[in-house]
């Protein structure tokens, strides 16, 4: 398949701008607009959450989402084309159509419970960075679906054993590898540059790059 870049006229870059290591961004993207993420600095996962610009209480499920690209035959937990809304709206937010890499995690983000379990109670969370980017907007993690997370590039396996235990595994990208995100509709983005340096992030936490394209 042709990569959207090459399908376009030139697409312009609207905007540019680096994400750096344990922090955080809140953008808006308008609605034909495309999002590229870019690991710019090497293996680094970013957790980003997508809500209707207009109407902050449509946000993106990733639980459905995967259930949903699995009855269509086109995505299930390792990637997805298509980035629904929660019930009761169930609308298609953004369409992935760029992903030479194609392994990432739908799901949630590192919150301060992890870190308390495995003994480092107090370290910096992507829940913190959300709370803390969205505060502009008038919105904390009281206002987000709990499952409402992007993880691109998070790579994680499961046993075979009775609990199909998690494991996590090296970020699935190398530097300069990238994903892109085609708004169908006007979204609020926020993300961010996951601050746990353990082996989710190749032990080392990184910035990460954004650009805003169009036509």
């Amino acid at each position: 398949m042709a990569k959207w870049a090459e399908l376009t006229q030139s697409p312009r870059i609207v905007k540019e701008f680096v994400i750096p290591k344990c922090s955080s961004k809140a953008f808006l993207l308008n609605k034909g607009q495309v999002l590229r993420v870019t690991a710019s600095e090497g293996k680094q996962v970013a957790d980003i959450r997508f809500l209707n610009a207009h109407d902050y209480r449509e946000q993106f499920t990733a639980t459905n989402s995967v259930s949903l690209n699995t009855i269509e035959s086109i995505g299930g937990r390792k990637k997805i084309k298509k980035l629904y809304s929660k019930p009761p709206w169930q609308n298609v937010m953004l369409t992935v159509i760029d992903d030479p890499v194609g392994v990432h995690l739908p799901g949630s983000q590192c919150l301060p419970k992890s870190y308390e379990l495995m003994g480092q109670a107090g370290h910096l969370s992507c829940t913190d960075l959300f709370d803390e980017c969205l505060k502009p907007y008038h919105l904390s993690m009281r206002d987000l679906d709990s499952a409402g997370v992007f993880n691109v590039f998070m790579a994680v396996t499961y046993r075979d054993d009775e609990n199909g235990t998690m494991v996590f595994q090296r970020p699935s990208c190398e530097q300069g590898n990238y994903i892109d995100f085609l708004a169908e509709m006007d979204v609020l983005v926020a993300a961010t540059s996951c601050p746990n340096d353990s082996i989710i992030n190749d032990y080392q936490c990184k910035g990460m790059k954004y650009q805003i394209l169009e036509q």
